[in-house]
């Protein structure tokens, strides 16, 4: 059997506004420095109000940043401490240990009315008081180049690389033991929209190499971890139809081509995807807005020993504002993963997810999420659940100075003889930002 998992095709639909961003950010800083978002990927644009919980401006509170030659630079650095009580996620040897982390971070911006330049840059550090070949340094660099700020038509262009540690106890890294598996990432992305007046169309065309560091274990012994290696070419398009003022119907197609390095066990993991979905978005004043589009997604390996899997694709958003300080956010998300266990052709993924951001007053804000997510294993008489909440709260005390606090847990549940354990893991975190 193969250690470990081969690389998780890149989902989790990103932000679909720039301005959404904000509050995403937000809230992953909240539960301990959730991992880089991955490659966008293109949908119907969000609107949301300006003045909701995760994207109010609240001017006393705001940075100021820099201003050198009309572009803001934003610095900030954030010092916090994370407690893990299950850090290998495993039931049979549970291993607990402190966290101290730092992670310095800079945006870049420029805005006016013909064109959006953005760089992001930010590094990150783990140490463990006790497990220090846990110890890990991350790092992230992206930049973003859009052509047409204010007008129906714009096009953009996203380049970025990443080195990350991957999550243990997912589809992605089921290694019981050694040092964290970590991953560089380059990607590139091509975006363009066109407005017909009720007609939008949007089309994107990205390139996306992921490389894998070996993994040395606790005997020393030296795991190879080039077989999870893939590059991932990609065509999306979007077409939505504006039936009335507020409601939209929208269609989208989606092909990705993953060439996987060679495997002992599985020679070609080559595979295809497509998908192509339909739905409606609705919208009340902005108060409401619902999203949900269903149809087909098909996952082929090039081995036709391996099979491939098919079936209902569905992916939904959701954006309700019950009043100025209550945002309510929840998104599902469905996606193709290989497997690293022997026979298995692929994993189907289907991820929901709610967010809640509540503004008791202006400087103490409550955040919170639940992520339930359902990992069917194509071919094999077993399955698995994994169930995380996270919460806590944000005060801010001045421009230059926030605190946040937050309690996670996690469960994994399996049912039939899984080759994997389930587990339960509580982590509680608490992080000072500093910013100009």
């Amino acid at each position: 059997m193969i250690r470990g998992s081969f690389w998780n095709r890149i989902h989790g639909q990103t932000c679909l506004s720039a301005r959404l961003r904000v509050g995403c950010a937000a809230l992953l800083v909240s539960t301990g420095w959730g991992h880089f978002a991955h490659a966008q990927t293109i949908g119907p644009i969000i609107h949301e109000p300006d003045d909701v919980p995760g994207r109010r401006v609240i001017p006393e509170y705001a940075p100021i940043g820099y201003n050198l030659a009309g572009f803001d630079v934003l610095p900030a650095v954030t010092f916090g401490t994370r407690f893990d009580n299950n850090v290998f996620t495993r039931t049979s040897v549970k291993v607990s240990d402190l966290v101290l982390q730092a992670e310095p971070r800079i945006r870049v911006h420029l805005e006016n009315r013909l064109e959006n330049v953005s760089f992001q840059g930010s590094l990150r550090t783990s140490t463990y008081l006790k497990l220090h070949d846990q110890d890990a340094t991350e790092y992230r660099l992206e930049g973003t180049y859009t052509r047409g700020t204010l007008t129906p038509n714009s096009l953009t262009v996203n380049l970025g690389y990443r080195r990350e540690a991957i999550q243990r106890g997912t589809v992605e890294n089921d290694l019981a033991d050694g040092e964290p598996l970590m991953r560089r990432v380059l990607h590139g992305s091509l975006t363009a929209r066109k407005q017909f007046n009720r007609v939008s169309i949007d089309a994107q065309a990205l390139v996306v190499r992921q490389r894998y560091e070996r993994v040395d274990d606790p005997s020393f012994t030296i795991i190879d971890q080039n077989f999870r290696n893939v590059d991932r070419y990609g065509v999306h398009g979007l077409v939505t139809f504006e039936i009335s003022g507020r409601t939209s119907a929208f269609s989208s197609l989606e092909y990705d081509r993953f060439d996987y390095a060679f495997s002992p066990l599985l020679n070609n993991r080559d595979a295809e995807n497509w998908s192509g979905t339909a739905g409606l978005r609705y919208e009340i004043t902005r108060v409401l807005y619902a999203q949900l589009g269903v149809g087909y997604r098909r996952y082929d390996f090039t081995d036709a020993a391996l099979g491939a899997i098919k079936g209902f694709a569905v992916s939904g958003h959701l954006r309700y504002f019950p009043s100025r300080v209550l945002a309510i956010r929840g998104s599902i998300e469905q996606n193709n993963t290989t497997s690293p266990y022997d026979l298995v052709g692929a994993v189907t993924l289907t991820a929901a997810r709610i967010e809640v951001e509540y503004e008791m007053r202006r400087s103490l804000s409550w955040l919170g999420t639940a992520k339930f997510t359902l990992e069917d294993y194509a071919k094999r008489p077993y399955a698995a659940r994994r169930l995380e909440i996270a919460g806590g709260p944000r005060l801010r005390f001045n421009r230059w100075l926030s605190a946040d606090a937050s309690i996670s847990y996690a469960k994994r549940f399996v049912s039939g003889s899984a080759p994997f354990e389930p587990y339960s893991q509580f982590c509680g975190m608490l992080s000072v930002t500093f910013a100009r």
